[in-house]
């Protein structure tokens, strides 16, 4: 009998990558038993949490005046993604992860992927993250979890000990998670972000009754203001001759001049987006990772903070040039070929790592169509 794999992760952020790694994790597992994810929102991504968040603003007027122009685009951005969680997930009642109640004891207990275990995304330690009310003596491991940040302090990291001792595997997204875990006196191995690690198919499938853009163009994703990326994305595409697109988040915003606003696509769609495109002209981890699934040469300039994924997973590849720098023209990236044989090289070899990990947790004889 396949057994139930119980996946308690990231599902309720408005972000592209968070939907999408859930959707890789569950084709991940799926080999393995029958996934199914818990369906929980965190306090501050409910409406109401959203609302109060908002009216925290010190000027209470004006944190009014931004609830209201914000709330129509929360909305429709919270349409968005909720229906692609639903479609494409098996949901299940967060309540006794969140308050105890009856557990599955032959069911696999499961974390991750993303940043589960960063207490400034969650608003402190998460119990249901943690599974700190499934019972020990039930099975637990994590997939590809973090921690989003290079160290924990003493606190944080003996009351996180606990909650993980019971695991009996553990793996990581990131080699400063495997490190926070060895200064706990326990043991974790790396793993790449579920959208690596997933079947390729799995993309071509999600994305497969979007139509195939009959023009080429340059696909700006930007997820934080650069003019210096618009105005680069413009030149490319005019010295290619082709259109340059921008995603965008806000209906209520013009694109930047020059650039054909995409708004708010649905995930499939964001997909098509990159899929089709002939250069990605990206500050983002995802959009980097969807750059070298669809084989597209990409353009990466470093986002204000948090760029240690970005530059560690084009190191991964062999591309940390493609990362725009003081003294490089980006154009030049541009122009230079990848060597896309030592790209498919490299995700065999990432894939092989999680079918090894997964193979220890579940035992390759209780894999289906083994």
């Amino acid at each position: 009998m396949r057994p139930k794999i119980i996946v308690s992760t990231i599902i309720d952020s408005h972000n592209y990558g968070t939907v999408l790694q859930a959707v890789a994790t569950n084709d991940a597992l799926m080999p393995y038993g029958d996934p199914c994810f818990v369906d929980y929102c965190r306090p501050q991504w409910t409406r109401k949490g959203w609302r109060r968040g908002q009216l925290r603003n010190p000027n209470f007027l004006k944190g009014l005046c931004m609830l209201v122009a914000k709330y129509p685009v929360w909305i429709k951005s919270e349409g968005v993604f909720r229906s692609f969680v639903e479609k494409h997930l098996r949901l299940i009642d967060s309540a006794p992860f969140i308050n105890g109640g009856h557990f599955d004891k032959k069911a696999v207990y499961c974390v991750g992927s993303d940043q589960t275990w960063n207490i400034e995304c969650n608003n402190g330690i998460d119990p249901v993250y943690f599974l700190q009310n499934v019972p020990d003596d039930c099975k637990k491991i994590s997939f590809s979890a973090s921690f989003g940040r290079p160290a924990l302090d003493e606190a944080e990291s003996a009351l996180t000990k606990s909650l993980l001792e019971p695991f009996s595997a553990i793996s990581v997204r990131e080699s400063s998670s495997v490190s926070i875990l060895e200064n706990m006196g326990l043991r974790g191995i790396a793993l790449k972000d579920p959208v690596l690690l997933c079947r390729p198919e799995l993309w071509h499938e999600l994305a497969t009754h979007v139509p195939a853009s009959t023009e080429s163009y340059v696909l700006v994703y930007m997820l934080n203001q650069n003019s210096e990326m618009c105005s680069f994305a413009r030149k490319l595409a005019e010295r290619e001759g082709m259109r340059a697109r921008i995603v965008t988040f806000n209906p209520l915003k013009r694109a930047p001049e020059g650039l054909e606003g995409v708004c708010l696509p649905k995930p499939e769609e964001w997909v098509a987006l990159f899929r089709d495109a002939s250069y990605v002209v990206t500050d983002s981890f995802h959009g980097t990772c969807f750059s070298l699934l669809f084989e597209h040469p990409m353009i990466v300039f470093d986002p204000p903070k948090f760029s240690v994924r970005l530059k560690d997973v084009l190191a991964d590849f062999g591309l940390a040039d493609r990362r725009v720098s003081e003294d490089c023209d980006p154009m030049h990236l541009a122009a230079e070929p990848i060597n896309w044989d030592s790209v498919r090289t490299k995700k065999e070899e990432f894939s092989g790592e999680a079918k090894a990990f997964l193979d220890g947790v579940f035992g390759v004889s209780k894999r289906a169509d083994v």
